[in-house]
């Protein structure tokens, strides 16, 4: 699931930019729902961290985890990068 909502991301986060780009609602609704179930699911166990309450998505524990030392904090911080590098507004977590 992680490598699903690695490819859709960059699409979906497209709708931010308005106009005609709001065509792609329904790949962002789908990453949307992927990002939920991987958040509570896979990604939870690959970063043995759960989401804490109001950490719906991925990008939101990200904005915790980004300052944590180690392996998690190193992995919070790329996926920081990667998420800021697609969004129009560049500013993601």
């Amino acid at each position: 699931m992680t490598i699903i909502l690695a490819l859709l991301y960059p699409i979906a986060i497209q709708i931010e930019r308005g106009g005609l780009w709001r065509l792609l609602l329904p790949i962002t609704v789908v990453a949307l729902i992927v990002d939920l179930i991987a958040n509570y699911t896979e990604l939870a166990l690959l970063t043995w961290d759960w989401p804490t309450v109001g950490e719906y998505t991925f990008s939101t524990r990200c904005k915790r985890l980004q300052y944590y030392p180690g392996w998690r904090g190193d992995f919070a911080r790329f996926v920081r990068w990667y998420t800021n590098l697609f969004d129009p507004q560049g500013d993601h977590i």
